[in-house]
């Protein structure tokens, strides 16, 4: 059951029942005991540094990934994104969970700004687009977040690669089986992602256009 709700962030079967003891003989954390190489130090403000430091450079991060580079326990890292840095995550990528005022105005006025030129050109989304603006902190407003990446996951999904250029071959011919329907598509869902954000003025609603 664990297994089915968390997949790989469950715990297996014998941490399972060693926790269940743990709290039974009274514990009441759910931090690991320290251990070798482990830091002891929690929720340092370097360690805060730290994590906000690797989410910059990464957002698709899981918090295993924060535990393994930090040396810190898995509900610590949870603490330090979640307390700390007010993080959560939004289509499979880590953002602000309350976002400053001046990110819902930037978000609300790309969405405003899309809206019109839909308005003033119905064909605007069936048109070839090669630049749009796109707001930072905002995974549910890009396309690719919703529409090609979750595509590039199944078709590449259990193949292995001994080379970066075998990686960037399959790529291509992935992206080559993409039709120009799938691609409208894309921009019918993108569009469907800009009201919610306008009536929640600027706010990321999690879970618009995923899949």
């Amino acid at each position: 059951m664990l297994k089915r709700a968390f997949v790989e962030n469950s715990l297996g079967q014998t941490q399972t029942y060693n926790w269940y003891k743990r709290f039974k003989n009274g514990r009441t954390l759910p931090d690991d005991d320290d251990h070798s190489g482990q830091l002891s130090t929690g929720k340092t403000p370097e360690n805060v540094t730290k994590a906000r430091d690797l989410i910059l450079q990464d957002r698709r991060l899981t918090i295993q990934d924060f535990c393994n580079t930090l040396g810190l326990s898995y509900g610590t890292c949870q603490r330090i994104l979640s307390e700390e840095l007010n993080m959560r995550r939004i289509a499979a990528k880590f953002v602000p969970r309350l976002l400053q005022n001046e990110q819902k105005q930037h978000r609300l006025e790309v969405c405003r700004e899309l809206q019109q030129q839909l308005q003033e050109d119905p064909n605007f989304l069936s048109k070839v687009v090669t630049v749009v603006p796109h707001p930072p902190y905002s995974p549910d407003l890009a396309p690719c977040n919703f529409f090609l990446f979750p595509k590039m996951k199944i078709k590449l999904k259990g193949q292995r690669f001994d080379t970066v250029e075998e990686i960037q071959a399959e790529t291509q011919t992935v992206l080559n089986t993409l039709t120009k329907k799938d691609f409208q598509d894309a921009f019918e869902k993108w569009q469907k992602c800009w009201d919610p954000c306008m009536r929640s003025q600027g706010d990321c609603v999690q879970g618009d256009g995923a899949e």
